[in-house]
């Protein structure tokens, strides 16, 4: 496995906190949530350190509060999940793998606000902007609206990543989507974003 950098750990440091920080001034303890991640009701870290200590985003609890408490979460998960895939038209099949992920905490390493409605969009917009760079139309002005306002979707949605550690190959097998989509729409099209960056 790949190991941490001083430049991973610096955007770590800046981007995730611990869970004793987290359950500060709340009902739950550090005890009982590592407790609650075993028993498969909430995510395990986004990241853990060399020395044990794990990372977690800042919005952890925000599907506890809004489920009304950890037991609720998987049902309240599931409904805003397939809610969500009927607004996109996705089929909710994979509601069972990425609920795995969300509590794998892989969701909290790639999105800024790890709710179901974002981690439905996100697979939406790879899955659109996998299609427009493949079917790529560069003289088509809807195209090039297309793929600038999902690309720039897409980023807000979307984590910087760890600048070393999520960018090795063990970590992912592939680069993320961050480098793989938005990046590379950068580079093969750099025109139909030039307009804006010139403003």
């Amino acid at each position: 496995m790949p190991t941490f950098t001083a430049a991973d750990l610096e955007y770590l440091h800046a981007s995730f906190t611990t869970l004793p920080a987290l359950c500060a001034g709340r009902m739950e303890t550090p005890e009982r949530v590592s407790a609650l991640v075993e028993e498969g009701l909430l995510p395990r870290p986004s990241y853990v350190l060399d020395d044990g200590t794990g990372l977690f985003p800042a919005d952890y609890f925000r599907l506890v509060d809004e489920a009304g408490s950890p037991a609720r979460v998987p049902a309240h998960f599931a409904r805003r999940y397939v809610a969500a895939c009927r607004s996109e038209r996705r089929d909710p099949g994979d509601l069972d793998a990425d609920w795995d992920a969300y509590l794998s905490g892989i969701y909290g390493v790639c999105l800024r606000e790890v709710t179901p409605e974002t981690i439905v969009r996100k697979a939406a917009l790879v899955s659109s902007l996998c299609e427009l760079l493949v079917l790529a139309r560069p003289d088509d002005p809807a195209w090039r609206d297309r793929l600038r306002a999902q690309v720039d979707e897409l980023s807000l949605l979307e984590r910087e990543f760890a600048p070393d550690f999520d960018r090795d190959p063990a970590r992912f097998g592939r680069p993320p989507t961050r480098d793989l989509l938005i990046g590379t729409a950068h580079d093969r099209f750099p025109d139909v974003f030039a307009a804006r960056r010139a403003a």
